[in-house]
């Protein structure tokens, strides 16, 4: 979540931030009316009208660079043609044409979705770039030959 809306959302009245938490059940008629949750083994009920669930916007990128990606300072993965922008970020490139869009230093291993650099972080992106993804993967493929 972008530190804008975190700052905005703490000052909300009406807002309740909570996390390591668990929504383990919910009460509804026709309207939401209540959630279960679950926080360090503490079951309680509270009584809501809403629900917005952030699962967090921290890449899972961690030992990535181990085996040689590329990535950006907070550890999202670098693509297409912004490894090109980045000194160093190509070296050892074996091809002769630059990344594909979602292509990551590593010919033919492709990042899509939010732990991508520069990725909006929506959704629907994250769904739109797996499918361009799969088309990606095929035009690789069809470099090498097979198909």
């Amino acid at each position: 979540m972008s530190q804008y809306l975190i700052s905005q959302v703490k000052e909300l009245r009406n807002v309740e931030v909570r996390t390591n938490t668990e929504v383990v059940g919910l009460e509804s008629d026709s309207y939401l009316r209540a959630l279960l949750i679950s926080s360090g083994g503490t079951e309680a009920r509270l009584s809501a009208d809403a629900l917005f669930v952030c699962i967090g916007g921290v890449p899972r990128t961690q030992g990535a660079d181990n085996m040689g990606l590329a990535l950006d300072g907070a550890g999202y993965v670098r693509t297409g043609l912004e490894l090109s922008s980045v000194v160093g970020a190509l070296e050892g490139w074996p091809l002769s044409r630059q990344p594909l869009p979602l292509e990551t230093n590593l010919p033919g291993l492709f990042a899509a979705g939010d732990v991508r650099s520069g990725s909006i972080k929506r959704c629907a992106a994250a769904i739109g770039e797996g499918s361009m993804a799969v088309s990606l993967v095929h035009q690789r493929l069809a470099e090498l030959g097979g198909e």
